[in-house]
């Protein structure tokens, strides 16, 4: 892409932006309601809408695009060899850009500034068939007034200079100045709610430069995105980068932790025989409900929490091991079995229902005929207090004090008998 046509592109963006500042200042824009970029810069986009970090999800996109309404790729300003070892080859373009047409779970947005992309001539297709908006923060003057904003940004920038922007320069030699804005966003945003890792930060940008960019962006993944984001519904991140958000203050780190790399790919390989990758998406998306995929995906995040609170510590078991015991658990089929074949523990268990039965056990008859009998006589009265003919009466009485989550599995499970693969 050359020069002149980025150059008008971010031009474009500019004036977008300018519009909706505008609305901001004066009104017209809720910061708790409105999205910005608005739903009209993407291709049907879908809620509940999730956030991806491009480097952070090699290998797991597509295992998670399934299991949301619309996943928010945002690809960075990277060489053809680095975009190829983080998403896909660039001979798939076309293919995805199909895709997310016919679909709208992926979109695209730019993280950078579009004049960063210059000479990135594989990315064209996807700037002329997609347009991608610029993805842009909350305003740094909703959080504080100009004098302590520019006081913030005045001391980043006379330590910056010592030693963090030369770090920065060689490390992101063409996408310097948007590096710089980023972190001075992010430190500024922090120096504005006084965090107490401020004062660490400004050390090590002296100090140690690299240490500090590490730093920085910890924290703009776990406090100052989910604090400025104006588009995404859900921010996610994989469970090595939670990891290395212990290292913050317990007092900031996130309270509702979420595993979507992780489940995604779990369950990828046990609902479908398709190869990896899109294929594998396309596949899941027709076999299953999105309702049904999310509740199910929704579920094993929260049996993890449950049973394994310290998941993110190094003593906690393997993942994959959680995993595995969830989505094998046998306690409503066997409870199922118990009530089928234990007549006085049946009985006990369903005991309203059948009080309510007038001459069930008249003569002690049908008492002597067992469960099967009395559950088909009990489900009629059933079926009217439930107001459902989809589940069978032991099922309910199974599910009683059972944890939502094992239910949720087992009902999944149930119901695409015939299309889970493990």
């Amino acid at each position: 892409m050359d020069r002149e046509y980025l150059e008008d592109y971010e031009q474009k963006e500019y004036h977008q932006q300018e519009r909706f500042l505008k609305d901001l200042r004066e009104g017209r824009f809720s910061l708790s309601v409105d999205k910005y970029p608005p739903d009209s810069r993407f291709v049907n986009i879908q809620k509940p809408v999730t956030l991806a970090f491009g480097a952070t999800f090699h290998g797991n996109l597509w295992s998670m695009i399934p299991f949301c309404g619309s996943m928010l790729l945002t690809i960075p300003p990277i060489p053809q060899s680095d975009f190829e070892r983080l998403f896909f080859r660039a001979s798939q373009i076309p293919e995805i850009i199909e895709f997310i047409k016919e679909t709208g779970r992926l979109e695209i947005a730019l993280p950078s500034s579009p004049r960063a992309y210059e000479g990135l001539t594989y990315l064209e297709p996807i700037f002329r068939e997609l347009n991608p908006p610029e993805l842009i923060s909350i305003p740094t003057e909703v959080f504080g007034d100009k004098k302590t904003i520019q006081k913030a940004k005045e001391t980043f920038f006379t330590l910056g200079r010592i030693s963090f922007f030369d770090f920065l320069a060689e490390e992101f030699p063409q996408a310097l100045s948007d590096m710089v804005g980023k972190s001075c966003h992010v430190y500024t945003i922090l120096t504005l709610g006084r965090y107490s890792i401020v004062e660490d930060i400004e050390n090590m940008m002296v100090d140690d430069p690299r240490q500090a960019f590490l730093l920085l962006g910890i924290y703009k993944m776990f406090i100052v995105e989910p604090l400025t984001d104006m588009r995404c519904d859900v921010i996610c991140n994989t469970m090595e980068e939670i990891k290395k958000c212990r290292t913050m203050p317990i007092v900031y780190q996130p309270k509702d932790v979420q595993l979507p790399c992780e489940i995604g790919q779990f369950l990828t390989r046990n609902l479908t025989y398709a190869p990896k990758g899109l294929h594998a998406c396309r596949q899941l998306m027709y076999d299953y409900d999105i309702y049904d995929l999310q509740k199910v995906h929704e579920s094993l995040n929260k049996a993890i929490l449950e049973n394994e609170p310290d998941i993110m510590n190094a003593k906690a078991k393997e993942l994959s091991e959680i995993l595995d015991n969830v989505w094998n658990d046998k306690t409503v089929p066997n409870r199922i079995k118990n009530i089928e074949i234990g007549v006085p523990v049946s009985i006990a268990a369903i005991g309203g229902i059948v009080a309510g039965l007038p001459g069930l056990f008249a003569g002690g008859f049908l008492s002597e005929l067992g469960f099967k009998v009395m559950e088909k006589a009990a489900e009629k009265y059933a079926e009217k207090l439930f107001s459902t003919k989809e589940e069978g009466l032991t099922e309910r009485l199974a599910k009683l004090r059972m944890k939502s989550y094992q239910a949720n599995i087992y009902d999944f499970k149930k119901k695409y008998k015939g299309k889970i693969t493990g």
